[in-house]
């Protein structure tokens, strides 16, 4: 395979436009056959470069310029069936290209590619839609035209008259009394707050931070707070971090499990749900996620005391108060109260979550003994993290910082090394065998977090390893959700050639506008997809094509704060 021409100048100005096509036909009606399937939105430049090509197709491919030049000649590799999607394709290859431009790939007997770029700030503009996302999903504020352009919107659910739910009734709060909680991001496409969901979000965007200060300091959101010696993305956390503060009890340290109504409003805008607001039943995982987060923010806040003068002594003070509860509270298990039916972030099982409260707490006080002292080794789960599943972020946060090094025994540390490497070589392994060039093989609900999420540990795989093949895999994971997938989506709303525009979310099916708001990361397919709509319209039964984009589909399209989390954690380290 070789390069043929230079791109033009005139290429490297080019942006690509939603929607922009070279086809033949329209293949996103039929994805099972058709398109040349890519990453939507580009490639940097020296990165691995795969396209996806049907297996009805011709054997050699072309890359093809705006000026409709030949760049670009190779051959596919011999096609092979992936078992999440039931269909044989191949793959082309064109790593060793890397001239800077915006391309199509041709090939015969298939549709073309959709446009896509290389070069080294390719993911830049995606990066910044998907932490401005947060704003939009900002409660109690309004949205202004200055920073929120066409989808401007009223403030709404202020959260300064919260109700003390009867669950969640105490010596000192009784049920109906008042309390303040303002603040925080709305969960996904409805408008309650949730501790446990906003606790691995904010962790994940901390990281982001932490690995990655100078990154984050660059990247401009135009939010209310831009301009101010914080990084954009620092005082959107903060706006969710306070409100979770708020959800703790003062009087004993608990920490109510969600702040939410009785059930889902409609479809209305968040001014227009007049439902009364409660604060429901404390949990203990809702009580470790709250003292982890509060200790991993402590850490990683350090460097912007002088302009939030306390803070971090604050949130220590309550990330203790929270652990104390838990202590005295171990299996306070969390499920909906009777006449209560929003989500419910019920865990059986918070043993991990113990794991992940002492791991950060002992890495912000150097203190294991105290922390670590009834933690066990089966207490971490080495598994792609999720919300009810969090070990691996306090393993995380201890292997990216090589400072952390000493703070736990040798063989507790050889422990936590040896078992996550063997998490990231199952998701290399099976990235290498997949003739779609992606890890990913499991599609629960939010299989699109598990996507990214899977890079996330790859990339701290190849920081504790210096293994450049997890860096290989971790983009993959990315290009999946760009487009290089069965159904040729890019399932990030506002992006590529065929975006998701369709999505769960109250604000964008209710604000009267054609286009979602851009930067959302759907759920995405997910096996088990069943009675939110019709079940004739999942048209596919591989668990990698049961989605369907249309706003009533929850269970795959559906936005939520721990899908967007994951993404930005991803998009930080390819781009940096």
């Amino acid at each position: 395979m070789n390069p043929i021409t230079s791109i033009s100048a005139a290429a490297l100005a080019m942006t690509l436009a939603a929607g922009c096509s070279s086809n033949t036909s329209d293949s996103a009606s039929n994805p099972t056959f058709g398109r040349i399937k890519t990453d939507q939105i580009g490639y940097e430049t020296k990165s691995a470069k795969i396209a996806i090509i049907p297996d009805s197709a011709s054997d050699a491919f072309q890359i093809i310029d705006i000026q409709d030049n030949v760049v670009y000649e190779g051959v596919t590799s011999q096609a092979d069936e992936w078992f999440a999607s039931g269909t044989k394709v191949k793959q082309a290859d064109f790593s060793d290209f890397m001239n800077p431009g915006v391309y199509i790939i041709k090939c015969k007997g298939a549709d073309n590619s959709y446009p896509f770029a290389i070069n080294d700030n390719v993911y830049t503009d995606l990066t910044i839609a998907a932490v401005k996302a947060y704003y939009y999903w900002r409660s109690g504020m309004e949205i202004t035209q200055e920073h929120g352009g066409k989808f401007a919107r009223a403030a709404g659910h202020p959260d300064t008259q919260v109700k003390i739910h009867k669950s969640a009734a105490g010596p000192k709060r009784k049920e109906g009394d008042i309390i303040s909680s303002p603040g925080g991001w709305y969960d996904a496409g409805d408008y309650n707050k949730y501790i446990v969901n906003s606790s691995i979000s904010v962790w994940e965007m901390l990281n982001a931070v932490e690995l990655h200060p100078e990154y984050a300091k660059n990247l401009k959101t135009n939010i209310p707070e831009s301009g101010n010696n914080l990084p954009d993305i620092v005082d959107e956390i903060l706006y969710n971090l306070r409100w979770m503060v708020t959800m703790q009890d003062p009087a004993d340290g608990g920490v109510y499990h969600k702040l939410t109504s009785l059930s889902f409003c409609g479809m209305v805008m968040p001014d227009k749900d007049n439902f009364e607001r409660y604060v429901v039943k404390k949990s203990t995982a809702a009580a470790l996620d709250l003292a982890a987060t509060c200790a991993k923010a402590y850490r990683v806040l350090e460097p912007y005391d002088a302009d939030l003068p306390g803070l971090r002594d604050s949130l220590m003070k309550t990330a203790e108060k929270a652990w104390d509860w838990a202590q005295k509270n171990p299996s306070v298990l969390f499920r909906n109260p009777e006449g209560v039916s929003t989500g419910e972030y019920g865990d059986g099982f918070v043993r991990d979550e113990f794991a992940w409260a002492a791991m950060e707490m002992t890495l912000s006080t150097g203190d294991a003994k105290k922390y670590m002292k009834d933690i066990k080794n089966e207490d971490f789960n080495f598994s792609i993290p999720a919300w009810p599943s969090v070990s691996m972020l306090g393993v995380m946060s201890y292997l990216n910082i090589p400072a952390h090094k000493d703070k736990f025994d040798a063989d507790f540390q050889a422990f936590m090394k040896d078992n996550f490497i063997k998490l990231a070589d199952k998701c290399l392994s099976d990235y290498e065998k997949c003739s779609y060039a992606t890890p990913i093989v499991d599609f629960p609900w939010g299989s699109n977090s598990v996507a990214a999420n899977q890079g996330i540990v790859l990339f701290t795989a190849y920081r504790i390893s210096g293994n450049t093949k997890y860096i290989e895999a971790a983009e993959a994971d990315l290009h999946y959700l760009l487009g290089r997938n069965p159904l040729d989506y890019c399932y990030v709303t506002g992006f590529g050639g065929n975006s998701v525009k369709d999505v769960h979310d109250r604000r964008c099916v209710a604000d009267g506008i054609k286009s979602p708001i851009p930067g959302y990361l759907c759920g995405g397919p997910n096996a088990t997809a069943r009675g939110d709509i019709a079940d004739s319209l999942y048209l596919y039964k591989a668990p990698a094509m049961r989605y369907c984009d249309v706003n009533g589909s929850y269970t795959t399209n559906e936005i939520a704060i721990n899908w967007n989390s994951a993404l930005i954690g991803l998009l930080f380290d390819v781009n940096d």
